[in-house]
């Protein structure tokens, strides 16, 4: 057994009485955490800084990893999904393959042991399979015409059943308002309720966003007449997005809203109002990357909303490290709490994904993982103990 202790632990949940040691099997798993009076000292492995649970990135498109450096910075959503349209699938499969298993292994070794990830393929179940991390996938369905909603969705549980197959945690997901009908949201959200498994969307990541729906203006217009779609069958809503399409959403399901950059305090409420089972994933530096801006997050903890923590991609960050989202958001908005940014990149992703019996928190036999944060000048470093 080991018996760790830090300057401060933090446990997933709260920061520990100051004397508290976690006792750690062979296993990594959490014997107890006892106080350091019941222990010989001499035993004891104690450690300058914060130790947490290892992280959940709620987030990610590790079927991007190939496009690290090759959009620029600042394109503003429409064009940087054209640029991704273009080009992600310029190079072969063995070669995105082999960038994947790089990533992988960099997140690892940034702390992270869990990851909800976007797929559109089945490219990805190899280096899943292979990884230390644990996966859960979300199978990305688009289609924004009603009349492709059946055969888009079928298409989807095809995809799916090869993630089952190779025993790998997965369910679908609508990718955005903008781009998925209220007939394919229904569709999904009934089955992943069914299969009692979580959903994703990408929320209100441009003002273009909520024009769209608002008045059927704005930038997606050049979006769909580039792709040469038709939107003859879009009628506007006269509401933002995410209160266009969240009635569409089964109320029992658990459901991340990703990147939330332009939702309002309206939005906020509403949402919380009519779904009691939101997340609310923050990927601050796509967010910069695209859009050169970032979410309310004030708004969002003064909400109380539960807020997790993403990557995006590589196409859109320059790593996949929850520690630097956490360092970004502490240079941006350093009047939130560590408290709820630790919480949120541990026991609040943990618990989106269901896997918060392993993970998120230092409970007793859980394998959760420890890493020690430490502060250099204002910016935290990350050392993965186990």
């Amino acid at each position: 057994m080991r018996f760790i202790s830090a300057t401060q632990l933090f446990s997933g949940k709260d920061f520990l009485n100051s004397d508290s040691v976690i006792v750690l099997n062979t296993d990594n798993s959490i014997e107890d955490i006892i106080s350091s009076i019941d222990i010989d000292p001499t035993k004891i492995e104690h450690f300058e800084g914060i130790i947490c649970p290892g992280f959940i990135n709620t987030h990610c498109h590790l079927e991007l990893s190939h496009l690290k450096n090759t959009i620029p910075y600042h394109t503003g959503i429409i064009d940087f999904g054209l640029e991704i349209i273009k080009n992600r699938n310029t190079i072969p499969e063995e070669l995105q393959l082999d960038y994947m298993q790089q990533a992988d292994t960099d997140m690892y070794q940034a702390g992270i042991v869990a990851v909800g990830d976007i797929s559109n393929t089945k490219l990805s179940i190899q280096p899943k399979k292979k990884s230390s991390i644990f996966y859960h996938t979300f199978v990305e369905l688009i289609g924004l015409n009603p009349e492709r909603a059946a055969s888009v969705f079928d298409a989807g549980r095809q995809t799916l059943t090869q993630f089952i197959i190779k025993d790998l945690a997965c369910s679908l997901a609508p990718h955005a308002p903008y781009s998925a009908s209220p007939l394919l949201i229904e569709l999904i959200s009934q089955m992943c309720l069914q299969t009692g498994n979580p959903t994703s969307i990408h929320n209100q990541e441009s003002k273009a966003e909520n024009d769209f729906f608002n008045s059927k203006t704005g930038d997606y217009l050049r979006l769909y007449e580039t792709l040469k779609l038709s939107l003859d069958f879009f009628n506007p809503t006269n509401k933002s997005s995410l209160e266009s399409v969240l009635p569409f959403f089964q109320t029992d399901l658990k459901t991340l809203l990703v990147h939330n950059t332009f939702s309002s305090q309206q939005d906020i409420d509403i949402a919380n109002k009519l779904h009691p089972n939101l997340y609310w994933c923050l990927c601050p530096n796509a967010n910069l990357y695209i859009e050169n801006t970032l979410p309310n997050i004030e708004q969002l903890v003064k909400s109380n909303c539960i807020v997790t923590l993403g990557t995006d991609s590589l196409a859109s960050n320059t790593g996949l490290s929850i520690l630097d989202e956490i360092n970004i958001i502490i240079k941006h908005k350093p009047s939130i709490p560590l408290k709820i940014l630790l919480k949120a990149a541990t026991y609040n992703g943990a618990q989106f994904l269901g896997i918060e019996d392993t993970f998120g928190s230092f409970e007793k036999h859980k394998t959760p993982g420890l890493n020690l944060l430490q502060k250099k000048s204002t910016r935290y470093t990350i050392t993965k103990i186990v």
